[in-house]
């Protein structure tokens, strides 16, 4: 390893490493030396070292999440976004490079500088993608694949990027990224489609690489003494973190039934405890308070509007845990309802004078609906209930978590 290919190398593995303080520390050692260089054999590689100051805190504020926090841009005010630091190092290297490439002498510079501006690149397409899932939030409908399209568009487009050995320990953390939010946003495609082993399997793949990533942190026994109040895992992490938390605990919920055939009920309450968000408890907790017949997640994953085979309407979760005997009822209540149900945040209350009955109905994601049967006549004014279904659907969306990214939080 050349010896400005080593300097990069140990102050990118400083970055990955979140030791911005060591990385400003190899810098300052570097000016030092290269003043002993004469001014024509360094003009190029000063250069590029005046840039770095700016790479340690851009990378800093990315690893908090300023990428979505308040801009000061108005009129006649310079646009100091993140997007627009990254975007402007950018340009500036670009221009380095041009001048680099008039010397022979400048060729490994010039090489630093094309894996620099790929680096820049990249770190713009993801702050991009970043505020897509934010403005997805608040969508009525939450289109995982369209999300899982766009970051896997960004893990190929960067995969022969900034493949340098001098930018190898950033390159490494750029991916594990890319990863997590790749393997969480197909985790949630399957759970969509009902699908154990995929969605398992995947959630695990997100676990490994955030438990992979956290492993090249440094000083990490210490952070575990407890001697420091706030969370020192940057914002970053700590959201795609909460990100698998939610979506294990949606699949906690989907599959309950075949989770709980695995082991005890006092087991499988203590394990679903552990979760970032019980969902099955919040349905028991509820049902027993507000003492409805039934609470229930439906797919119509296996039904057609036109069908009359009611029983293969599948019930993914129920408490208590029974087959209701409404379900012809429950379908052609949702198969009437469609218009309304297209709005996510509608709540539709339908009372059966037949069988005395109230339905609250209402749709978690395109396919998915939550139930409520209640054996007496509710009203649509009852903030309880409406609270409830409201609460427990956003978060089974991931909205919550999505929205999360403009103000988070350690």
């Amino acid at each position: 390893m050349e010896k400005d290919e080593e300097f990069l190398f140990n102050f990118f593995t400083h970055v990955s490493q979140l030791c911005f303080d060591k990385a400003k520390e190899c810098i300052e050692k570097e000016r030092e030396l290269v003043t002993c260089v004469p001014a024509h054999q360094a003009g190029a590689w000063v250069a590029l070292l005046s840039y770095l100051p700016q790479v340690v805190l851009a990378e800093k504020s990315y690893m908090e999440i300023g990428f979505l926090q308040n801009k000061n841009k108005g009129f006649l005010r310079k646009d100091n976004s993140l997007r627009s630091i990254y975007e402007s190092l950018k340009s500036e290297v670009k221009r380095l490079e041009e001048v680099c490439k008039q010397n022979p002498n400048d060729k490994h510079v010039t090489n630093f500088c094309q894996n620099l501006i790929q680096f820049f690149t990249a770190r713009i397409n993801l702050i991009d993608f970043y505020e897509k899932i934010y403005l997805t939030g608040s969508s009525r409908f939450l289109k995982y694949n369209e999300l899982l399209v766009q970051v896997e568009t960004v893990i190929q487009k960067h995969c022969l990027s900034f493949t340098d050995i001098s930018v190898t320990p950033i390159k490494a953390v750029f991916s594990m990224e890319c990863e997590i939010l790749q393997q969480l946003f197909k985790a949630l495609t399957e759970l969509q489609r009902l699908q154990f082993l995929p969605s398992l399997s995947l959630i695990h793949g997100a676990h490994t690489r955030l438990t992979a990533w956290e492993n090249k942190m440094q000083n990490r026994e210490s952070w575990k003494l407890g001697f420091l109040k706030n969370n020192p895992l940057p914002l970053l992490y700590q959201w795609l973190l909460r990100f698998k938390g939610f979506v294990l605990s949606k699949f906690s919920l989907y599959f309950h039934d075949t989770l709980a055939l695995q082991t005890t009920s006092s087991d499988m309450r203590q394990l679903c405890s552990k979760l970032q968000c019980d969902y099955y408890q919040k349905m028991v907790s509820f049902q027993r308070k507000y003492d409805a017949v039934s609470v229930l997640l439906l797919s119509d994953n296996q039904v057609s509007c036109d069908t009359t085979d009611y029983d293969s309407f599948p019930v993914i979760c129920a408490y208590p845990p029974k087959t209701t005997s409404q379900h012809e009822t429950i379908l052609k209540m949702i198969t009437d309802t469609t218009t309304e149900l297209i709005n996510s945040d509608k709540i539709i209350y339908k009372y059966s004078t037949q069988e005395q009955c109230t339905y609250v109905l209402a749709t978690i994601e395109s396919n998915i609906y939550l139930i409520i049967i209640f054996d007496s006549k509710k009203s649509e004014k009852d903030v309880f209930i409406s609270n409830f279904v409201l609460e427990l659907c956003t978060n089974l969306r991931c909205s919550k978590i999505f929205i999360s990214l403009k103000n988070p939080t350690k």
